[in-house]
């Protein structure tokens, strides 16, 4: 499994609201895409960033969906503020209850 994570610099102005509606509004484009686990959001205590966390079954995937039009949805979201990519290998995963 693959993890990305992306940190995206909230633009000046933009609500907590404003960014829940955009993630409500864009949830649907998730549940079809292919080799993507889960995606999770959420926003740090200051609200000037959201991260953005999801779990692939390969890096390969995750790949194509962030260098086609994954990746242009994403820009297009946050009305290209500044983000930075993560990657990372998932070498376990622990479950709650």
């Amino acid at each position: 499994m693959h993890t990305v994570t992306w940190t995206i610099s909230v633009n000046e102005g933009t609500s907590k609201q404003d960014i829940v509606r955009g993630l409500e509004a864009s949830a649907a484009e998730y549940k079809a895409i292919p080799g993507l686990h889960r995606a999770y959001f959420g926003l740090t205590a200051n609200g000037k960033s959201v991260i953005e966390t999801s779990h692939w079954q390969t890096k390969a995937d995750a790949d194509r969906f962030f260098s086609s039009d994954g990746e242009t949805n994403l820009f297009r979201r946050w009305q290209s503020a500044p983000m930075k990519r993560h990657d990372a290998e998932t070498l376990y995963v622990a479950a709650g209850r």
